[in-house]
């Protein structure tokens, strides 16, 4: 069972890490977002301190110049840590806690799936013009990529793109897609008229929905919306 704490940073730097991780995440950053389901579904001991964007403390500029976020801290024998970068993250986590393997055994899948996790950019470049466009909806490129993963879910004949369970790649692509239910609270007949398309993707949604990893650090449509609509921060794309 995981171990999970929540905390806001402050002017001094948090105590040496024990035996559990820290993660450094900016509130509904779906970057950081990615490493929580993952950190959740190793069932790793962890706890999170979030960032205000805005109000970096001068300790954490000074251990992290680039100011990139999420930042997993993890204790080694040479010191506390820091690893950038939440795909990089996400692999170390993978390799690190074997229980719950979520990349393939298989070499070429494994290649296979980064390759999409990389195509999905495309998505995420898509939801960040559509939503800092008044949520207009029907991006050309979000229906492309879409299209993609529909039509790789038809040819793998699974319920998720790992297999019979969520593995890496449903986890890495989850939080924009989580995100992008925001739309029904924009026009809910649009975007259940789009489901026929996608059968196959509304169906994963639909099962992604229920895993308990997921609805650990879930957030509503309602949620999505009204943060979006009011923030309009660029936060989306603000960090890596």
């Amino acid at each position: 069972m995981s171990y999970y704490q929540q905390r806001d940073v402050g002017p001094l730097p948090p105590p040496a890490l024990g035996d559990k991780l820290r993660l450094y995440h900016v509130d509904m950053n779906p970057y950081g977002h990615r490493v929580l389901l993952i950190l959740e579904a190793k069932k790793a001991r962890y706890e999170v301190y979030k960032l205000d964007p805005l109000r970096l403390p001068e300790w954490f500029r000074s251990k992290n110049p680039r100011l990139k976020i999420p930042v997993l801290e993890i204790p080694t024998d040479q010191g506390d840590r820091y690893l950038f970068e939440s795909v990089v993250i996400c692999d170390y986590l993978d390799e690190k806690y074997t229980r719950n393997q979520l990349h393939s055994r298989d070499p070429y899948v494994k290649a296979q799936d980064r390759l999409l996790i990389e195509r999905f950019n495309e998505l995420i470049k898509g939801s960040l013009e559509c939503f800092d466009t008044n949520f207009a909806f029907g991006s050309e490129q979000i229906i492309q990529t879409l299209d993609i993963f529909e039509k790789e879910l038809g040819s793998r004949e699974t319920n998720y793109f790992g297999g019979h369970r969520p593995g890496m790649l449903d986890y890495m692509i989850w939080p924009w897609v989580e995100r992008l239910y925001l739309l029904r609270c924009v026009n809910e007949r649009k975007f259940d008229e789009k489901r026929h398309l996608f059968p196959n993707f509304a169906d994963w949604g639909d099962q992604m929905q229920l895993d308990d990893v997921v609805k650990k650090h879930s957030n509503s449509p309602q949620d999505y919306f009204d943060y979006y609509k009011n923030a309009r921060t660029h936060t989306m794309g603000y960090y890596l």
